[in-house]
C-alpha cells in the first residue's frame, strides 16, 4: 500500500512505482535499495540517463537529487524498456579499420542479448583495465554484433586493437544500458551524430525496415575531418530503401569532400526534407559539447524538450 512519505514515479505508461526515501540518499540510490531498477548511467548529473520531471516539467537528476518523502515525478520511459543487465561470454568475429580513426569489431555471443537499438553495452577485452562502453551499431535482429571504436593513439583500445587483437579472441560484454533508444512513433525524425556517436543511430536506422510505415528521417553525421568519415555507404544505401536524407558535415575537409563544411550543429540549416519544429523527434549522440549545442538549438527552434532524447559520451583511452 502506498504511504504519503513514499516517492512516487510514474512511468511514460501510466505504470508507477512507490519506496520510501533514504535519508541522506538519491532518489536513485533509494529506488535501487528498495529493489527498483531505474535507467541510469553516470551517477554524477552529467549524462541526463535518470532524468525525471516534476509537476512543472521541470527536470529531476534521480542520481543527484536527494530523496524528499511525498515526491512525486514522472519518467519519460516505461518500465519494460529498462532491462535488468546481464552477462555474456562473446568472440570476435572480424576486426578492421573503416576510417582513419574508427575501428569496426564484428563479434558473435554465446547466447543473444537483447536489446533496444540505441543501447550499448560494457565490453571487457583481453588485457584490458576496465571494461568499456560502447552502443551496438547493428538491429537487434542480427545475429552478428558490432561496435565502433575510436582509435587514440596510445589508449587501451587502440593499442589492442593495433597489436594484440585477433579474430576468435575471448571477451564479455554486459547490458544494455540506457533509454537513448528509438521509440516507436508516426512524429518525423531527426538523427544527429558526432564520430563514433554514429553508431546507435545507424543501429535505429537499420531498425526502421518498413519504408511503408516509416516516418520522414532525417540523418547529420559529422565528423572533425573528412578522412574520419565512416559508413557513408551504408548511409546512402539505407537511404535508397527509406524516407531519409543523409547530410555529411566534416569541420575539416578537402576539394574532394561533397558533403558539408562545418559542424553537425551548423549543419541542421541543410535539412530540407522535415520541419525542425514542435512536431519532430530529435536523437543526438556525440561529445557533451556537440549534444548540448545541437539540444539548445533544437530548444530554439521550439522542438519539445520531452522529443530530444540524447547520448553523450567522453572516449576512453
Amino acid at each position: 500500500m502506498e504511504s504519503s512519505d513514499h516517492i512516487s514515479l510514474t512511468f511514460s505508461d501510466g505504470e508507477a512505482m512507490h519506496f520510501p526515501p533514504l535519508d541522506g540518499q538519491s532518489i536513485l540510490t533509494s529506488a535501487e535499495k528498495a529493489g527498483n531498477v531505474l535507467a541510469s548511467n553516470c551517477r554524477e548529473g552529467t549524462c541526463r540517463t535518470c532524468m525525471a520531471r516534476d509537476a512543472n516539467g521541470n527536470e529531476v537528476l534521480l542520481c543527484i537529487t536527494p530523496a524528499q518523502p511525498g515526491m512525486a515525478l514522472n519518467l519519460p520511459y516505461q518500465r519494460t524498456d529498462v532491462t535488468p543487465p546481464s552477462l555474456r561470454r562473446a568472440k570476435i568475429n572480424a576486426f578492421s579499420r573503416v576510417s582513419r580513426s574508427v575501428w569496426e569489431i564484428r563479434y558473435r555471443l554465446q547466447f543473444p542479448l537483447p536489446f533496444l537499438p540505441g543501447q550499448y553495452v560494457e565490453v571487457h577485452f583481453p588485457g584490458m583495465d576496465a571494461p568499456r562502453r560502447f552502443s551496438m551499431a547493428n538491429p537487434p535482429s542480427l545475429k552478428e554484433q558490432v561496435l565502433h571504436v575510436r582509435d587514440l593513439p596510445g589508449g587501451a583500445m587502440s593499442t589492442y586493437l593495433n597489436e594484440r587483437a585477433k579474430p576468435d579472441d575471448a571477451f564479455t560484454v554486459r547490458g544494455p544500458f540506457g533509454v537513448f533508444y528509438l521509440r516507436s512513433t508516426a512524429r518525423p525524425k531527426l538523427f544527429v551524430a558526432g564520430g563514433t556517436g554514429l553508431a546507435p543511430i545507424i543501429s535505429m536506422l537499420l531498425s526502421s525496415i518498413d519504408a511503408a510505415t516509416t516516418p520522414p528521417l532525417a540523418v547529420i553525421a559529422g565528423f572533425a575531418d573528412a578522412e574520419d568519415a565512416y559508413a557513408l555507404e551504408a548511409l546512402l544505401a539505407l537511404a535508397e530503401t527509406l524516407p531519409l536524407e543523409v547530410v555529411l558535415a566534416a569541420d575539416r575537409a578537402g576539394g574532394a569532400w561533397k558533403g558539408f563544411v562545418g559542424n553537425p550543429v551548423a549543419a541542421l540549416n541543410e535539412v530540407r526534407t522535415i520541419p525542425l519544429d514542435a512536431g519532430t523527434e530529435a536523437y543526438l549522440c556525440g561529445p557533451p559539447a556537440m549534444v548540448n549545442a545541437a539540444r539548445g538549438a533544437l530548444l530554439a527552434r521550439n522542438l519539445q524538450a520531452t522529443a530530444i532524447f540524447n547520448e553523450e559520451f567522453v572516449h576512453s583511452s
